[in-house]
Formats: structure tokens, sequence, C-alpha cells
């Protein structure tokens, strides 16, 4: 879990480990001899020499002592466990702790806590559930931090409906109070919106993160929500917004603007977007990228500016089939010549689907050429697919209506 990373653990578990609390324990029935030991082991926490202080800390354990003392003793030994990224030995470290009898409230909240994190953190959340559960019954530890704890383990166990009563809770009790939830808060809140497919309460959760913490992958994912709820003007609004703003810098943004474009019946925008950020070099020229440009265009009624990047991505593509598209583009415009010569590559560079379908395109170019003899050929070797023998039959015997048509014209 993001929020649950080593640093965040780390501070919880210092609380206990600074010479300020050692004098507080002092008070609470730590021997002279067991405060040296934990001096000392702090020095050498300190200085991160996290084996000196566990053979500091183990040594002075396997001396007799109170139950307090040895809570202490392992609180210590399971954080040098923890920041040597053993974190078995670590839970080892502190469930023995949690076992000792006579601890203080302090001491069990402690150890609840940095135990129900360590078992977050292993993504063991079964276990952080329970022991996040019993911390919420101390005195003062239904708290919104320790609530958010525990519907992290709950969303770690895909339980996303019993996670949303204390993440809601905890954000509406930090409102209540004047305070800001924190961002991860309610980003944790959206994903179990989403998960539970409740895209309206969702959207609900972005809104508030976009006034709070006003990211650009927080607006689009709010231009994104609007469109999948059918409220296409405020997506749009919002994503032109964005645009005049130059919010938008990652491929993955715009290519997600492109596509919300297209979606809207906005083509031209799109091509517009698509092709400027192509030449600018912030949308590499990729296969994908240049075939979208083109459909762009297609769309865009504006077949002549549609053909230049089909080419160039059926030149780097693996197989003929963007050659085969493109020789439909040039029939289309009735550039017989072009069509062609881009069936022939389509041919040439192999791998096709319907290898049928380039043969019946060069034939169709060919008759419109009036090279009858080559139409002829072509539209053979198309009967040989199954899928376009029907077709190649039907053309053939347009060709012998063609060719005497044509030499009656001329004679």
């Amino acid at each position: 879990m993001t929020t649950l990373r080593h640093p965040l653990l780390s501070l919880v578990l210092l609380v206990f480990l600074v010479p300020a609390a050692l004098g507080q324990n002092r008070t609470l029935g730590i021997s002279e001899r067991v405060y040296k030991v934990m001096g000392e082991a702090q020095d050498l926490i300190d200085a991160q020499d996290y084996a000196a202080a566990r053979e500091t800390l183990t040594q002075a354990l396997e001396r007799d002592g109170s139950g307090y003392e040895r809570a202490q003793l392992l609180n210590m030994l399971g954080y040098t466990w923890y920041e040597s990224d053993r974190l078995d030995l670590a839970r080892s470290a502190y469930r023995e702790a949690l076992t000792l009898e006579d601890l203080p409230d302090s001491m069990l909240i402690s150890l609840h806590l940095t135990l129900g994190q360590i078992h977050l953190v292993d993504e063991q959340y079964a276990e952080a559930e329970k022991l996040l559960r019993r911390l919420l019954q101390f005195e003062n530890q239904d708290t919104p931090n320790n609530r958010v704890l525990l519907a992290a383990s709950l969303l770690g166990q895909e339980r996303y409906g019993d996670a949303l009563a204390p993440l809601r809770s905890a954000i509406g009790e930090t409102e209540e109070s004047g305070e800001t939830p924190r961002e991860n808060w309610l980003s944790m809140l959206s994903s179990v919106y989403y998960e539970l497919d409740d895209l309206a309460s969702m959207r609900d959760v972005i809104e508030k993160l976009v006034l709070l913490y006003p990211r650009e992958q927080y607006l689009m994912n709010l231009a994104a929500l609007h469109g999948q709820l059918g409220d296409e003007e405020k997506q749009l609004a919002l994503a032109e917004a964005l645009l005049d703003d130059q919010r938008i810098t990652q491929p993955s943004q715009l290519t997600m603007l492109v596509n919300l474009f297209l979606g809207a019946g906005l083509p031209y925008k799109a091509a517009r977007l698509l092709e400027r950020e192509l030449e600018g070099g912030r949308l590499e020229r990729s296969v994908t990228n240049l075939e979208l440009l083109s459909q762009a265009w297609y769309m865009s009624a504006d077949i002549d500016r549609a053909v230049a990047p089909l080419g160039e991505a059926a030149r780097n593509a693996d197989s003929g089939e963007l050659y085969l598209r493109l020789a439909r583009l040039h029939m289309d415009a009735h550039r017989w010549n072009e069509a062609e010569r881009a069936a022939e590559a389509a041919l040439t560079k192999g791998g096709l689907r319907e290898e049928g379908q380039a043969w019946l395109l060069r034939g169709m170019a060919d008759v419109s050429l009036e090279q009858f003899a080559e139409a002829r050929r072509s539209f053979a070797r198309a009967a040989e697919h199954e899928s376009t023998a029907r077709y190649a039959q039907q053309w053939r015997a347009f060709v012998d209506v063609e060719e005497a048509r044509v030499n009656a014209t001329s004679n």
C-alpha cells in the first residue's frame, strides 16, 4: 500500500525509541541496567548499526526482567529487524512482546499499531485487520488515522464494501473538525467506489480531489468519468480547458484526450491535437499513433490528410495489413495507381489475415486503369481464397464487359 511504506512505520516506531521516551519509561519501572542497555541500543540504531544493536538487546533479553522491560527491549529489537528488511523477524519480536503480561495500555497501543502496519506492509491483510480492530477498542484510539489503516487491511482482502464505512467516517470526521482530508484517503475512497461500480460517488470524490489537490491526473479522471456517466458537455468542457491551459503533458494523458475527442464525435480536434503532439515530439511516431491520426483525419472526411500517416505506419508495421487499408483509402479517392501499388505492397510484405482481399483490391484498381490482363490475373488469385472467391468471379465477368465497352468506344 502506498500509504504504509517504510517512512510512516518508522515514525510510529521512533516515538518509543527517542531518549525522551526512555526517560519516561524509567518512571514506569525500568531498572537502571535495562535503561542503560536501551540507551546503548538507541545510539547504535541512530548510527544504523542494527546488527550491533540486536546483539546488545539480545544479550539483555537473556537476563531476567519484568514483562514491561522485556516488551521495551523487544520493541527495539523488532525495529532493528524492520530496518534490516526482515519483516518476519520483526513480526516475531513484536508478537512476543504482545504475549507479555501487565503491559500498560500505552505499550499495548504501540505494539498493536506497529504490528498492524507491518502486516500491511507485508500484505498479510487478515492479520492486520485483527490487530487494528483490537487497536480501535482502546480508549481514544478510534481515530480517523487508525480507521483508514483498518480500511486498508480490508481493501487488501478485496472487501470493498466493508472498507467503505471506516474510510468515509475517517474523512467525514476530519472535515467536521475543520481539517482537510488527506489526499491518499480520498484517493483510496475513489478506488473503493470504482471497485463497487459506483461511478457517481467516485466522481463526487474526484471532484473533491480536484478542488483540494488539483493534479492533472485527477482532472483527466474526472473528464473520463463525466463521459462514462453520459455528461458529455462537462467532459468536453473540462478536456478543452485542460488543453487550453497546457496542463496535459504526459503521453498517456494526451492520447486519452485524443480518444475523448474521437468518442465525442470531434475527430477534427482529435486529429489536430494528435498531429501537433507528434510533430512536437511529445508523442512517439509509433505505428499505433500514426494509425490513430489517419483514422481521425478519415473520420473528419479528409482522406488526403489520412493517407500520409497511414503510409508511414504501413512502412513500419510488421505485416501488410495497413498497406491493405491504405489501398482502400486510395480507392475511395479514385487514385487507382496508388491503390494498385499499396495492394502490391501489402502482398509483398505479407502476414495478411485475408490475402484474397489484397488480390481483389489490386484487380479492381487494374480494371479502373483499363489494365484488363492484369486484372484477370489478380481476380484469378483472389478466387483461390474462400472469402473472396464469389466476388472475384463477379469481377472477372465484369472485366469482360468493361473491356468490350472500352474497345467499342475506342473503335
